[in-house]
Parts: structure tokens; sequence; C-alpha cells
């Protein structure tokens, strides 16, 4: 009889596990059925620009931000399609506010935003995702 294990989460945004991820630790309020966190991402997260977070790292946050908010509502999806609109560049180094916001459930695909903050609160990126609901 083989034994099935469950595996180490592993995900590169959130996992503490992963020595190469990010790291986020991400929150979410009930009543507002808003995520959050915050993060200052090292050098190693830099893209083309000098002192300037990849843009690629920005659509992981934002991603991640957004599927913690259908985790805490307990929904089983996967990302269908996430749009990200960069506003201005996120530097490393420096604080960053994660929110996502739930927008709506249509059958079996959920909609979601986000945004990423700068310290002073300017927004960086914005997000949009549509998540589609697994069968279990």
């Amino acid at each position: 009889m083989k034994v099935l294990r469950r595996q180490k989460n592993l995900s590169f945004g959130t996992s503490p596990d992963n020595e190469q991820g990010l790291k986020l630790d991400l929150r979410f309020d009930e009543d507002t059925k808003t995520a959050y966190g915050e993060i200052v991402l090292p050098v190693h997260f830099q893209g083309n620009q000098p002192e300037c977070v990849h843009p690629g790292i920005i659509a992981v946050m934002l991603d991640e931000v957004m599927m913690k908010i259908n985790q805490a509502l307990n929904l089983n999806v996967n990302t269908g399609e996430v749009t990200i609109r960069y506003l201005q560049l996120a530097k490393v180094n420096e604080p960053l506010y994660l929110r996502g916001y739930f927008v709506k459930k249509n059958k079996r695909v959920i909609e979601n935003r986000a945004e990423l903050e700068d310290d002073i609160g300017k927004i960086v990126a914005r997000g949009k995702g549509k998540y589609i609901e697994q069968d279990l």
C-alpha cells in the first residue's frame, strides 16, 4: 500500500519554508473582506531598474493578496487571470503595503482587486484577478 505524505507548502509568495520566496505574511479582515500585509523586499528582488522591485515580483504579490481573500472565504480556486497596471516604480529596501478586496462571485468565477502602496501612500500598482472555483 502506498502512503501519501502531505508535502510542505513551498509557495514562492507566502511560505515561510521557501528560502528564496517572499514570505508574505498576509491577514484577512472578516468584516470588510479585505486582505492586507506589508513587506520590505531585499535587493535580490530588484529588476532592470536599479533599486526597484522587479515587475514580476509585484505581480506575484498582488495575486497572493487576492488569493488570501479566496482562502479566507473557503473558496477552492485556481488563478484564471490576473491583470496588473503598473503606475510607478516600487523601491527595494523600503516598506510596501498590500491590500486586496473581494469584488464579486458569479457562478464559478470570483473577482478580486488589489493595490500595492509605497511608504508615503502612493499606489505603485493595481491588480484585477479572476479566480475559477474548482470541484472538490
